[in-house]
């Protein structure tokens, strides 16, 4: 299977069954976070047997789905807009059937993670879902669904944040429960930033949320690009984030918080139409892990830092 580009034209996305109704703007970081791919004739996507975790939405060509032989009388062949490999992707069960490329085939893939995250974020998304699941099994009514006794919790899936594509809060709390251990284990510094969007609600009230979400995607990369590969992002509140940075002490993270407040303010998103807004202000609270300190209390540590800042006691970016 040949990877392609992974820009995909908003009416693309319009022509998928999965993405009917769907504010696409609300979920862009989903989106970016998808591949596009071509599968070549006769080339198999699915085995019997073998679990899967991705789902497949057909852009251009068509699949066969067997439930027996490859060389029998396919039982679907789903075409443009169609998409499978959802029901396997929920039930976690190895698949039944074959899925295999009928033609060269120019497919969407989402995988797992972004397809929970995809539907925690858009109701719109999770319907769709429903409604395609629902006539899949219709028309493979008698099929057996499986033990659901062991059904693992799904509102714990999707850890990644629709708008942004950053992970989000739920992932970072498990994240930094585990560097927090490793921290006390080798002796090593570990420090946090929360760097807050200033009056961000009134902001979208005055410009638009459209352009609101167009901003908090800048950030997002913007403070992506300017992080080194061992420290990392998330999206912690609505308007939010935190910085993860293992073996970094306080005076380390003051001077990355710097950087990154510099390097926000100066990315001001431009329109379409080439016309650019106001930026909002941001502030950082910052914290080092300190002895007997575990998750809950650097969050509440750092939490309190920007608080501080905000309210006037504090540099902009304070410790």
């Amino acid at each position: 299977m040949d990877s392609e580009s992974t820009y995909l034209e908003e009416k693309g996305y319009g022509e998928i069954d999965l993405f009917k109704h769907v504010d696409l703007e609300a979920v862009r970081g989903l989106l970016d976070a998808c591949t596009i791919r071509v599968a070549g004739r006769d080339e198999i996507l699915i085995r019997p047997g073998q679990t899967n975790q991705t789902v497949y939405c057909i852009l251009a060509g068509s699949l066969r789905i067997h439930g027996g032989a490859l060389e029998g009388i396919p039982d679907a062949i789903p075409g443009p807009g169609e998409n499978v490999g959802e029901m396997l992707v929920i039930d976690q069960e190895p698949a039944t059937v074959f899925v295999v490329a009928n033609e060269p085939t120019r497919l969407l893939c989402i995988e797992e993670d972004i397809l929970w995250s995809l539907v925690h974020a858009s109701h719109a998304a999770a319907c769709n879902l429903l409604l395609g699941m629902t006539r899949r099994l219709r028309h493979a009514a008698g099929t057996p669904l499986g033990d659901r006794r062991a059904e693992p919790p799904f509102h714990h899936r999707g850890s990644i944040d629709a708008l942004t594509g950053l992970r989000n809060r739920y992932w970072m709390e498990q994240t930094l429960g585990r560097q927090v251990l490793k921290s006390r284990m080798d002796g090593s510094p570990l420090s946090l930033i929360l760097i807050g969007v200033d009056h961000f609600r009134p902001f979208n009230e005055k410009h638009g949320v459209s352009y609101g979400n167009r901003v908090f995607y800048s950030m997002a990369h913007t403070i992506s690009a300017n992080l080194r590969p061992a420290e990392v992002v998330v999206r912690y509140n609505e308007d939010d984030f935190l910085v993860l940075l293992p073996e970094k002490d306080l005076e380390t993270a003051a001077g990355i918080a710097d950087r990154l407040h510099r390097e926000i303010m100066d990315a001001v998103p431009v329109l379409p139409d080439g016309r650019r807004k106001p930026h909002p202000d941001v502030s950082m609270g910052i914290t080092e892990m300190g002895k007997g300190d575990i998750p809950e209390t650097m969050l509440q540590a750092v939490e309190a830092s920007l608080f501080r800042v905000r309210n006037g006691a504090g540099s902009p970016v304070s410790g």
